[in-house]
């Protein structure tokens, strides 16, 4: 199987779910199903931010959670001069 199809696979796979249990959370009970959605967002815009205006030491492990969630490898590292 091509690199492609698993990314494509991949990311259909944690879209479904992200969607999936706050729309399965519904039928049980609505609010309970938007406390879901709420953390979930709330969860994302938290490793986005500190990607984007963290320390260096943050915002690098924030970058390296968005590369293993999107199943991006490693850039090469050089050497500090």
């Amino acid at each position: 199987m091509s690199t492609s199809t698993s990314s494509h696979r991949r990311l259909a796979v944690l879209t479904t779910a992200a969607a999936g249990v706050p729309a399965a959370a519904w039928a049980i009970h609505p609010a309970l199903s938007a406390a879901i959605s709420a953390v979930e967002a709330a969860a994302g815009l938290t490793v986005v931010a500190t990607a984007l205006y963290g320390c260096d030491r943050h915002s690098e492990r924030a970058f390296r959670l968005l590369r293993w969630i999107t199943d991006r490898p490693e850039p090469p590292t050089y050497p500090h001069q």
